[in-house]
Parts: C-alpha cells; sequence; structure tokens
C-alpha cells in the first residue's frame, strides 16, 4: 500500500499536521498456518507531528524516521530516541489497520487516501 511504499507520509487533515509512520517487523496473523511462516506486513502508527508548537517535517532513511529539522530519529510508536529530540514523544492520533474489504462492507462512503 502506499504507506509502506513511503515509509512516512506527512499531511494536513482539517488543519491538523499529522504523519502516518509505516516500519517494518510485524508479520500477517492471516498469512499462513504458522505465525513463523507468515508475511512480513508492517505496522503503522499515526501522530501529530507538531511537537512543543513546531511542525516537524519526516522522511523514511535506511529503515529509520528522522524528521527534516532536528535530525532526530524516532521509532514506529512516535517516541524520539536519538538526536537534539531525543526522549520526546509525539502525540498518538486514535485510527485502525482494517481490512479494507471489511471496513468498505460497513462505510461504502470512504475516500480513499491519495497523495
Amino acid at each position: 500500500g502506499i504507506t509502506r511504499k513511503a515509509g512516512v507520509i506527512n499531511d494536513t487533515v482539517e488543519d491538523v499536521a499529522l504523519v502516518v509512520f509505516h516500519g517494518k517487523g510485524a508479520v500477517s496473523a492471516l498469512d499462513a498456518s504458522s505465525i513463523a511462516d507468515s508475511r512480513e506486513v508492517g505496522t503503522t502508527g499515526v501522530f501529530n507531528r507538531a511537537i512543543d508548537g513546531r511542525v516537524l517535517t519526516f522522511r523514511y532513511e535506511r529503515d529509520r524516521f528522522v524528521d527534516n529539522e532536528t535530525g532526530s530519529v524516532w521509532t514506529v510508536t512516535g517516541r524520539a530516541v536519538q538526536g537534539a529530540l531525543a526522549g520526546a514523544q509525539l502525540e498518538a492520533v486514535p485510527h485502525g489497520n482494517y481490512f479494507a474489504f471489511a471496513w468498505f462492507a460497513f462505510r461504502p462512503d470512504t475516500r480513499v487516501y491519495a497523495p
């Protein structure tokens, strides 16, 4: 999908600066009879990218999330682990990772995101 290809999506929705991180490491629970044999599908985190009144812009580089403003390195859970902002935590935005076919069955009016 879009998030897997991009790694990071910076956008603004209803005046809220958001970032979507798509990280590696999670496998599909529905892909094979054994989790160990399942394919890697990744996981996402969605966050408000404003921190301490400053809006950050992120990129995905060498399997890491990095903000352009300080060069700090962030986890898929929105915590800075290296750099000037180490220890900072982005505010999580409630979201869900749903099967599209199931979501659309109940919410057919949903618009599909396009960058």
